[in-house]
Protein backbone atom coordinates (compact mmCIF):
# COMPACT_ATOMS: atom_id res chain seq x y z
CA UNK A 1 0.00 0.00 0.00
CA UNK A 2 1.57 3.46 -0.71
CA UNK A 3 1.94 6.19 1.54
CA UNK A 4 -1.04 8.67 0.62
CA UNK A 5 -2.90 6.17 -2.48
CA UNK A 6 -4.54 3.09 -2.71
CA UNK A 7 -6.94 2.76 -5.13
CA UNK A 8 -8.66 -0.04 -3.26
CA UNK A 9 -10.39 3.04 -1.41
CA UNK A 10 -12.08 3.89 -4.10
CA UNK A 11 -14.47 0.83 -4.41
CA UNK A 12 -15.91 1.85 -0.80
CA UNK A 13 -15.62 6.08 -1.54
CA UNK A 14 -19.23 7.35 -2.79
CA UNK A 15 -17.01 10.54 -4.92
CA UNK A 16 -13.07 10.40 -3.71
CA UNK A 17 -12.04 13.78 -5.59
CA UNK A 18 -15.01 16.25 -4.87
CA UNK A 19 -14.08 18.68 -1.85
CA UNK A 20 -13.77 21.77 -4.78
CA UNK A 21 -17.10 21.33 -5.85
CA UNK A 22 -18.58 23.58 -3.22
CA UNK A 23 -17.35 26.55 -5.66
CA UNK A 24 -18.12 24.96 -8.68
CA UNK A 25 -21.80 27.44 -9.67
CA UNK A 26 -22.86 25.38 -12.16
CA UNK A 27 -24.01 22.10 -10.50
CA UNK A 28 -23.90 23.56 -7.09
CA UNK A 29 -26.62 20.93 -5.60
CA UNK A 30 -28.69 23.57 -3.80
CA UNK A 31 -29.37 25.61 -6.97
CA UNK A 32 -31.53 25.03 -9.83
CA UNK A 33 -29.53 24.78 -13.29
CA UNK A 34 -30.30 27.31 -16.18
CA UNK A 35 -28.52 26.37 -19.66
CA UNK A 36 -27.82 28.88 -22.38
CA UNK A 37 -29.79 28.49 -25.35
CA UNK A 38 -32.75 26.47 -22.74
CA UNK A 39 -36.40 27.47 -23.78
CA UNK A 40 -36.90 25.82 -20.14
CA UNK A 41 -38.05 28.17 -17.15
CA UNK A 42 -35.28 27.91 -14.40
CA UNK A 43 -37.50 25.54 -12.54
CA UNK A 44 -37.31 22.79 -15.27
CA UNK A 45 -33.32 22.63 -15.88
CA UNK A 46 -32.38 19.67 -15.52
CA UNK A 47 -30.57 18.86 -12.18
CA UNK A 48 -27.21 17.14 -11.43
CA UNK A 49 -26.87 14.39 -9.17
CA UNK A 50 -23.85 15.04 -6.46
CA UNK A 51 -23.09 13.72 -3.42
CA UNK A 52 -23.39 14.94 -0.16
CA UNK A 53 -20.15 17.22 -0.50
CA UNK A 54 -19.28 17.66 3.65
CA UNK A 55 -19.44 13.80 3.96
CA UNK A 56 -17.36 12.74 0.62
CA UNK A 57 -14.71 15.40 1.08
CA UNK A 58 -14.47 13.37 4.77
CA UNK A 59 -14.29 10.20 2.46
CA UNK A 60 -11.04 11.46 1.04
CA UNK A 61 -9.32 12.24 3.97
CA UNK A 62 -10.53 9.40 6.50
CA UNK A 63 -9.87 7.02 3.51
CA UNK A 64 -5.99 8.37 3.53
CA UNK A 65 -6.13 8.46 7.24
CA UNK A 66 -6.84 5.15 8.57
CA UNK A 67 -5.62 2.70 6.22
CA UNK A 68 -2.41 4.65 4.67
CA UNK A 69 -0.01 4.60 7.89
CA UNK A 70 3.04 3.51 6.35
CA UNK A 71 5.53 3.82 8.32
CA UNK A 72 3.77 3.18 11.52
CA UNK A 73 2.56 0.81 13.55
CA UNK A 74 0.60 -0.39 16.50
CA UNK A 75 3.97 -0.57 18.51
CA UNK A 76 4.12 1.23 21.97
CA UNK A 77 6.80 4.05 20.27
CA UNK A 78 3.85 5.01 17.23
CA UNK A 79 0.56 4.21 18.97
CA UNK A 80 0.13 7.50 20.71
CA UNK A 81 1.07 8.86 17.81
CA UNK A 82 -2.00 6.63 15.80
CA UNK A 83 -4.35 7.57 18.37
CA UNK A 84 -3.65 11.53 18.36
CA UNK A 85 -4.30 11.20 14.35
CA UNK A 86 -7.30 9.59 14.54
CA UNK A 87 -8.41 11.77 17.38
CA UNK A 88 -8.31 15.20 15.10
CA UNK A 89 -9.85 12.56 12.11
CA UNK A 90 -12.56 12.08 14.36
CA UNK A 91 -13.28 15.82 15.22
CA UNK A 92 -12.60 16.63 11.52
CA UNK A 93 -15.43 14.47 11.03
CA UNK A 94 -17.83 16.20 13.32
CA UNK A 95 -16.90 19.34 11.81
CA UNK A 96 -14.43 20.92 14.56
CA UNK A 97 -12.26 21.99 12.31
CA UNK A 98 -10.49 23.99 15.12
CA UNK A 99 -9.80 21.26 16.84
CA UNK A 100 -8.72 19.20 14.50
CA UNK A 101 -6.46 21.30 13.21
CA UNK A 102 -5.02 21.59 16.78
CA UNK A 103 -4.94 17.95 17.53
CA UNK A 104 -3.13 17.48 14.40
CA UNK A 105 -0.43 19.69 15.06
CA UNK A 106 0.29 18.17 18.43
CA UNK A 107 0.50 14.52 16.08
CA UNK A 108 3.22 16.13 13.75
CA UNK A 109 5.19 17.36 17.03
CA UNK A 110 5.11 13.83 17.92
CA UNK A 111 6.14 12.73 14.40
CA UNK A 112 9.19 15.09 14.44
CA UNK A 113 10.20 13.82 18.24
CA UNK A 114 10.17 10.18 16.71
CA UNK A 115 12.31 11.35 13.60
CA UNK A 116 9.57 9.13 11.90
CA UNK A 117 9.91 10.80 8.08
CA UNK A 118 6.61 9.03 6.77
CA UNK A 119 5.00 9.80 9.72
CA UNK A 120 5.59 13.43 9.54
CA UNK A 121 5.05 13.23 5.58
CA UNK A 122 1.47 11.79 6.43
CA UNK A 123 0.07 14.33 9.09
CA UNK A 124 1.23 17.26 6.62
CA UNK A 125 -0.93 15.29 4.33
CA UNK A 126 -3.88 14.60 6.27
CA UNK A 127 -3.75 18.44 7.49
CA UNK A 128 -3.40 19.30 3.92
CA UNK A 129 -6.24 17.89 3.14
CA UNK A 130 -8.06 18.72 6.08
CA UNK A 131 -7.09 22.70 4.65
CA UNK A 132 -8.60 21.42 1.29
CA UNK A 133 -12.14 21.07 2.97
CA UNK A 134 -11.96 24.00 5.48
CA UNK A 135 -11.66 25.79 2.00
CA UNK A 136 -8.84 27.15 3.19
CA UNK A 137 -6.91 26.37 -0.24
CA UNK A 138 -3.47 28.60 0.51
CA UNK A 139 -2.99 26.60 3.08
CA UNK A 140 -3.68 23.48 1.58
CA UNK A 141 -1.97 24.52 -1.20
CA UNK A 142 1.22 24.87 0.63
CA UNK A 143 0.87 22.14 2.91
CA UNK A 144 0.64 19.34 -0.46
CA UNK A 145 3.82 20.85 -1.79
CA UNK A 146 5.48 20.65 1.31
CA UNK A 147 4.48 16.85 1.25
CA UNK A 148 5.35 16.40 -2.79
CA UNK A 149 8.74 17.70 -1.46
CA UNK A 150 9.34 15.32 1.15
CA UNK A 151 8.28 12.87 -1.49
CA UNK A 152 10.89 13.60 -3.48
CA UNK A 153 13.31 13.92 -0.46
CA UNK A 154 12.23 10.01 -0.49
CA UNK A 155 13.32 9.31 -4.16
CA UNK A 156 9.82 10.01 -5.51
CA UNK A 157 9.15 10.48 -9.44
CA UNK A 158 7.38 13.31 -10.91
CA UNK A 159 4.42 10.84 -12.51
CA UNK A 160 5.03 8.73 -9.29
CA UNK A 161 0.89 7.94 -8.09
CA UNK A 162 1.31 9.91 -5.11
CA UNK A 163 2.64 12.77 -6.83
CA UNK A 164 -0.21 13.13 -9.29
CA UNK A 165 -3.19 12.44 -7.03
CA UNK A 166 -1.65 15.70 -4.88
CA UNK A 167 -1.22 17.56 -8.52
CA UNK A 168 -4.96 16.38 -9.17
CA UNK A 169 -5.86 18.20 -5.96
CA UNK A 170 -3.95 21.20 -6.54
CA UNK A 171 -5.27 21.66 -10.03
CA UNK A 172 -9.07 21.46 -8.55
CA UNK A 173 -7.21 24.43 -5.58
CA UNK A 174 -6.34 26.42 -9.07
CA UNK A 175 -9.61 25.71 -10.38
CA UNK A 176 -11.30 27.26 -7.20
CA UNK A 177 -9.30 30.27 -7.40
CA UNK A 178 -10.33 31.15 -10.94
CA UNK A 179 -6.33 30.40 -11.63
CA UNK A 180 -7.82 28.43 -14.63
CA UNK A 181 -4.45 27.94 -17.03
CA UNK A 182 -2.35 26.90 -13.88
CA UNK A 183 -5.60 24.50 -13.18
CA UNK A 184 -6.18 23.33 -16.59
CA UNK A 185 -1.82 22.87 -16.98
CA UNK A 186 -2.27 20.69 -13.66
CA UNK A 187 -5.16 18.34 -15.06
CA UNK A 188 -3.75 17.84 -18.15
CA UNK A 189 -0.38 16.68 -16.27
CA UNK A 190 -2.06 14.63 -14.71
CA UNK A 191 -4.12 12.73 -17.93
CA UNK A 192 -1.19 12.50 -19.83
CA UNK A 193 0.54 10.96 -17.26
CA UNK A 194 -1.69 8.58 -16.14
CA UNK A 195 -2.78 7.76 -20.02
CA UNK A 196 0.43 6.75 -20.59
CA UNK A 197 0.49 4.46 -17.33
CA UNK A 198 -2.84 2.89 -18.62
CA UNK A 199 -1.63 2.02 -21.87
CA UNK A 200 1.53 0.29 -20.68
CA UNK A 201 -0.38 -1.76 -17.47
CA UNK A 202 -4.41 -1.59 -18.22
CA UNK A 203 -5.37 -3.88 -15.14
CA UNK A 204 -3.73 -1.94 -12.65
CA UNK A 205 -6.02 -1.03 -9.99
CA UNK A 206 -4.33 2.18 -8.59
CA UNK A 207 -3.55 3.62 -11.61
CA UNK A 208 -6.77 2.82 -13.11
CA UNK A 209 -8.54 4.40 -9.78
CA UNK A 210 -6.68 7.48 -9.82
CA UNK A 211 -7.32 7.71 -14.15
CA UNK A 212 -10.92 7.88 -13.48
CA UNK A 213 -10.86 10.48 -11.16
CA UNK A 214 -8.75 12.23 -12.66
CA UNK A 215 -10.62 12.23 -16.09
CA UNK A 216 -14.14 12.95 -14.12
CA UNK A 217 -12.40 15.92 -12.39
CA UNK A 218 -11.55 17.19 -15.54
CA UNK A 219 -14.56 16.67 -17.30
CA UNK A 220 -15.92 18.80 -14.44
CA UNK A 221 -13.21 21.51 -15.06
CA UNK A 222 -14.33 21.63 -19.18
CA UNK A 223 -18.13 21.53 -18.32
CA UNK A 224 -17.71 24.37 -16.63
CA UNK A 225 -16.16 26.24 -18.95
CA UNK A 226 -19.02 25.96 -21.12
CA UNK A 227 -16.70 23.27 -23.31
CA UNK A 228 -19.35 20.80 -23.64
CA UNK A 229 -18.19 18.86 -26.58
CA UNK A 230 -14.67 17.65 -24.66
CA UNK A 231 -16.43 17.46 -21.43
CA UNK A 232 -18.86 14.75 -22.81
CA UNK A 233 -15.78 12.62 -23.99
CA UNK A 234 -13.69 12.75 -20.57
CA UNK A 235 -17.06 11.91 -18.99
CA UNK A 236 -17.47 8.88 -21.32
CA UNK A 237 -14.09 8.03 -20.30
CA UNK A 238 -14.26 8.43 -16.83
CA UNK A 239 -17.71 6.23 -16.79
CA UNK A 240 -15.26 3.66 -18.90
CA UNK A 241 -12.43 3.56 -16.43
CA UNK A 242 -14.91 3.52 -13.72
CA UNK A 243 -17.35 0.23 -14.88
CA UNK A 244 -13.52 -1.17 -15.62
CA UNK A 245 -12.52 -0.69 -12.08
CA UNK A 246 -15.83 -1.05 -10.09
CA UNK A 247 -18.22 -3.04 -12.30
CA UNK A 248 -21.86 -2.04 -13.89
CA UNK A 249 -23.39 -1.97 -10.46
CA UNK A 250 -22.20 1.58 -8.59
CA UNK A 251 -22.74 4.84 -7.45
CA UNK A 252 -20.15 6.99 -9.72
CA UNK A 253 -21.23 5.44 -12.13
CA UNK A 254 -24.71 6.59 -11.82
CA UNK A 255 -23.50 10.21 -11.02
CA UNK A 256 -21.52 9.94 -14.43
CA UNK A 257 -24.16 8.86 -16.79
CA UNK A 258 -26.16 11.64 -15.11
CA UNK A 259 -24.11 13.90 -15.87
CA UNK A 260 -23.53 12.88 -19.50
CA UNK A 261 -27.42 13.22 -19.84
CA UNK A 262 -27.13 16.38 -18.61
CA UNK A 263 -24.78 17.89 -21.10
CA UNK A 264 -26.60 15.90 -24.28
CA UNK A 265 -29.76 18.00 -22.75
CA UNK A 266 -27.27 21.26 -22.66
CA UNK A 267 -26.86 20.34 -26.49
CA UNK A 268 -30.00 19.77 -27.06
CA UNK A 269 -29.88 16.21 -27.91
CA UNK A 270 -32.66 14.42 -25.86
CA UNK A 271 -32.52 10.82 -27.63
CA UNK A 272 -29.00 10.67 -26.07
CA UNK A 273 -30.26 12.93 -22.91
CA UNK A 274 -33.22 10.05 -22.46
CA UNK A 275 -30.55 6.98 -23.30
CA UNK A 276 -27.97 7.94 -20.55
CA UNK A 277 -31.13 8.95 -17.85
CA UNK A 278 -32.34 5.57 -18.56
CA UNK A 279 -29.16 3.58 -18.16
CA UNK A 280 -28.70 5.87 -15.13
CA UNK A 281 -32.28 4.84 -13.63
CA UNK A 282 -31.65 0.98 -14.14
CA UNK A 283 -28.29 0.81 -12.65
CA UNK A 284 -29.56 2.98 -9.17
CA UNK A 285 -32.25 0.60 -8.88
CA UNK A 286 -29.49 -1.67 -7.32
CA UNK A 287 -28.62 0.66 -5.32
CA UNK A 288 -30.83 1.34 -2.53
CA UNK A 289 -28.53 3.32 -0.27
CA UNK A 290 -27.91 6.18 -2.69
CA UNK A 291 -29.33 8.98 -1.19
CA UNK A 292 -29.68 11.46 -4.13
CA UNK A 293 -30.88 8.53 -6.56
CA UNK A 294 -34.12 10.66 -7.09
CA UNK A 295 -32.86 13.31 -9.12
CA UNK A 296 -32.07 10.72 -11.94
CA UNK A 297 -36.47 10.27 -12.10
CA UNK A 298 -36.63 14.00 -11.79
CA UNK A 299 -34.60 14.45 -15.15
CA UNK A 300 -36.11 11.73 -16.46
CA UNK A 301 -39.67 13.18 -15.63
CA UNK A 302 -38.19 16.68 -17.26
CA UNK A 303 -37.06 14.85 -20.29
CA UNK A 304 -40.80 13.54 -20.90
CA UNK A 305 -42.29 16.56 -19.84
CA UNK A 306 -40.26 18.68 -22.66
CA UNK A 307 -41.53 15.75 -24.96
CA UNK A 308 -44.80 15.96 -23.96
CA UNK A 309 -45.37 12.81 -22.44
CA UNK A 310 -47.02 14.01 -19.56
CA UNK A 311 -48.00 10.36 -17.44
CA UNK A 312 -44.17 9.08 -18.11
CA UNK A 313 -43.13 12.46 -16.46
CA UNK A 314 -45.61 12.22 -13.79
CA UNK A 315 -44.82 8.41 -13.22
CA UNK A 316 -41.14 9.51 -12.83
CA UNK A 317 -41.27 12.31 -10.80
CA UNK A 318 -43.87 10.53 -8.71
CA UNK A 319 -40.83 7.91 -8.12
CA UNK A 320 -38.16 11.01 -7.65
CA UNK A 321 -40.42 11.44 -4.80
CA UNK A 322 -40.98 8.69 -3.54
CA UNK A 323 -37.15 7.74 -3.73
CA UNK A 324 -36.24 11.26 -1.63
CA UNK A 325 -38.63 11.27 0.89
CA UNK A 326 -37.03 7.10 1.54
CA UNK A 327 -33.69 9.19 1.68
CA UNK A 328 -35.20 12.01 3.62
CA UNK A 329 -33.32 14.09 0.98
CA UNK A 330 -35.14 17.49 1.68
CA UNK A 331 -33.31 18.39 -1.99
CA UNK A 332 -35.10 15.63 -3.76
CA UNK A 333 -38.74 16.27 -2.61
CA UNK A 334 -38.01 20.00 -3.17
CA UNK A 335 -37.40 19.09 -7.02
CA UNK A 336 -39.84 16.55 -7.31
CA UNK A 337 -42.55 19.29 -6.02
CA UNK A 338 -41.33 21.83 -8.66
CA UNK A 339 -41.92 18.51 -11.40
CA UNK A 340 -45.06 17.63 -10.51
CA UNK A 341 -46.43 21.25 -10.30
CA UNK A 342 -45.62 21.83 -14.06
CA UNK A 343 -46.52 18.58 -15.07
CA UNK A 344 -50.18 19.45 -13.08
CA UNK A 345 -50.23 22.91 -15.00
CA UNK A 346 -49.46 21.51 -18.40
CA UNK A 347 -52.36 18.48 -17.81
CA UNK A 348 -54.27 21.93 -17.73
Amino acid sequence: MSLLFNTRLVKCIKRIFPVVKHNISINSYKQTLVFPNSNQSAQTSIRYILSNRTNTAKSIVFGFSLLGLIGLDESDKDKELIYTIKKGLLQLQNDDYNAFEQTLHEALKMAFDLKNFDGVTYVYDVLANGAFMNKEYEKAKNLFTTVISRLFEQGGLEDDLNVLHISLKLSKIYEAQKDYKNSEIGYLYCVQRLEKKFKIDPENEDVLGLYAITLDAYARYLMNQGQTKNARAYFRKAYNASVKLNGEIFEMNVILLNDLGTLCYIQGKLDKALHYFRKAEQIGQHLPDMENFSTVYINLGNIYLKQGMLKEAEQNCVEGMKNAKRHRYDEGKKEAEICLAEIKSAMK
